[in-house]
């Protein structure tokens, strides 16, 4: 399933420039200031040093240290800035490396900071601890034993019929799978297929699990079309496997729903989970790292499961979760065309 993910470069280069230099001329002013502050304490310990020997700095001569001092810093930010340029890294790359105490997120091209709140549960992952081989599957490559990982598919009736006996041959051993989209007249529908695949992928031994948008503006709205979900779910929990999403995406301009506070969309999250989970079900939050700060308060949804898409070179992502929707041009044998993948995670 698409979670559109902000672009990994601005395409408005006169955009980008002009942020950078402002971004620049931030940076260099607060290491100036940190500078001078430094340089101060340095000196007034070699005053008491040195004032036996009469020798002390004049206000000219400090002036001119902290002067060197910015000018340095200046040069060294964008060193730093020109060696990532060069290396073929995107500007919101760079910026991630420069900011690593906070979370970089683009949208319209626009950059958006958002500290790492160090309250929440955070994941054990280093960049390095996963790795996509040939055939697109990802796999944990780090040093925690108690790391396991399953890969899986989500799908949806875009995905035409599919061979659900291949599909397990490739080592896929979970499905999440539409269960509902909104029909012309703006009314929830079952997605054509959901019955099919849902059947299909038990048969061949897979854990099955279903998504569906919160597209809602209220939260009795939310409950709905959890109800909605519900109704159509003819197989417990247990015999599932894999649990219920509802997937947060940023609206469009056009979308009823682009003026919706960060607290309605909490509150709607909360509603349709709650549901979920009264009814004996596993719910589990999907949105892509812009989604997740830019609309919900996640302090508030700290007692759910996340499921995280990013399709960066790396997992970005920096709290707990769930699954990791890896990659939106999957191929998988069983299944026509391009396909989402998805790594399932848990530690002991």
């Amino acid at each position: 399933m698409e979670n559109r993910e902000p672009e990994k470069s601005n395409p408005n280069h006169r955009k980008v420039f002009y942020f950078l230099n402002i971004l620049f001329m931030c940076m260099i002013t607060a290491a100036s200031l940190a500078m001078t502050v430094i340089l101060f304490v340095r000196l007034e310990r070699l005053r008491s040093e040195k004032q036996v020997e009469g020798s002390i700095y004049t206000d000219s001569q400090i002036e001119k240290i902290r002067y060197g001092a910015a000018q340095a810093e200046r040069n060294r930010l964008l060193l730093e800035i020109q060696s990532s340029f060069e290396s073929g890294n995107s500007t919101i790359s760079m910026l991630r490396n420069l900011f690593p105490g906070d979370l970089v997120v683009m949208w319209e091209g626009r950059y958006y900071f958002y500290p790492v709140d160090r309250n929440l549960q955070t994941n054990p992952f280093s960049e390095t601890d996963f790795a996509q081989g040939e055939n697109g599957g990802m796999d944990y490559i780090g040093e925690n034993a108690g790391v396991s990982v399953n890969r899986g598919v989500d799908v949806s009736a875009l995905n035409g019929e599919i061979d659900w006996a291949k599909v397990a041959e490739e080592q896929i051993a979970f499905a999440m799978i539409r269960a509902a989209v909104r029909n012309t007249d703006g009314e929830l529908a079952q997605d054509e297929r959901f019955q099919e695949n849902m059947s299909g992928a038990k048969s061949v031994g897979l854990r099955i699990g279903c998504y569906v948008d919160l597209d809602a503006d209220s939260e009795k709205a939310a409950e709905e079309i959890a109800d909605f979900v519900l109704s159509n779910l003819s197989m417990s929990q247990q015999e599932m496997g894999a649990p219920v999403a509802v997937r947060v995406q940023i609206p469009d301009h056009t979308s009823s729903l682009s003026g919706q506070t960060r607290e309605e969309w909490t509150q709607g999250v909360r509603a349709f989970c709650a549901k979920i989970k009264k009814a004996g079900y596993e719910p589990v939050i999907y949105a892509n790292t812009a989604a997740f700060h830019m609309l919900l308060n996640m302090a508030e949804l700290e007692e759910y499961d996340k499921w995280i898409a990013d399709y960066g070179d790396y997992l970005y992502f920096p709290y707990k979760f769930k699954c990791w929707q890896y990659s939106l041009k999957g191929t998988v044998n069983g299944i026509e065309g391009d396909v989402a993948l998805d790594l399932s995670v848990s530690t002991e």
